[in-house]
């Protein structure tokens, strides 16, 4: 008796639950719902997939937007320059100014190259970083004259972080919503399908064609599985960075 392996759609996020299903789909077409005697549940879940893909496409629209991407263009080259700006000082003529230079430098180190980071680690990075430059390293910032570079990193940044919670206020969390109904109604829909396809052999009327279909979607779920093991099956419902 060949029966389908479950697995905890709830433990993908979107990306993945999505292409899960993406994938679902495909099985099913290549050998056709009429098949697999599924035609009806079949429609349903087209009807919820078409609706999970624009849902999605919203929450993508609104989590990347031009403005967004600007914004952290602009602080990914101040956070550039302020680093440039500080080990140009290491070659400065002054005792003085080479000595702030040299501090500022270790600073900048322990921080690393922080316009590689994920967007909601960059935010923090750089919330610390200036403030340790207007903290303890405040003496060596006045020294090398680096006040306006300092400044405008934090403004760059507080206006990105404003952008990135508007965005997800107003237009990602109503998304959110939609997209967590939809994987619940959809995920219903898989599992009646599921559920109808095994009760073919408990009932004897499975034949090559099912089971084949059933054996390349159970290697496609343990493989889902394999990654939901490895990462202790913690995530959940998808977040961009």
């Amino acid at each position: 008796m060949k029966m389908i392996k479950r697995i905890r759609l709830d433990h993908m996020r979107n990306e993945e639950w999505f292409t899960f299903f993406t994938e679902f789909k495909l099985f099913v077409e290549e050998v056709s719902p009429a098949a697999l005697n599924i035609e009806a549940l079949f429609v349903t879940f087209l009807n919820f997939y078409a609706l999970s893909d624009a849902t999605l496409e919203k929450i993508r629209r609104s989590s990347i937007t031009s403005v967004i991407e600007q914004l952290d263009a602009r602080r990914d080259a101040l956070c550039r320059g302020l680093t440039q700006a500080i080990l140009s000082g290491l070659n400065h003529y002054d005792d003085a100014h080479r000595a702030a230079a040299s501090r500022l430098s270790i600073l900048s180190e322990h921080y690393g190259n922080l316009a590689d980071r994920p967007y909601s680690e960059q935010t923090g990075a750089i919330i610390n970083f200036v403030q340790e430059l207007r903290g303890n390293g405040k003496s060596d910032v006045s020294t090398l004259g680096l006040e306006g570079w300092v400044d405008a990193l934090d403004a760059a940044n507080s206006e990105f972080e404003g952008a990135i919670m508007e965005r997800t206020g107003e237009n990602a969390a109503k998304s959110d919503v939609n997209m967590l109904d939809l994987r619940r109604q959809t995920g219903r829909c898989y599992l009646d399908i599921v559920e109808r396809i095994d009760a073919q052999f408990t009932l004897g009327m499975g034949n090559s064609t099912t089971e084949s279909f059933v054996k390349k979607l159970n290697a496609n779920i343990e493989r889902y599985l394999i990654a939901q093991s490895r990462r202790g099956g913690k995530d959940k419902d998808g977040e961009k960075n």
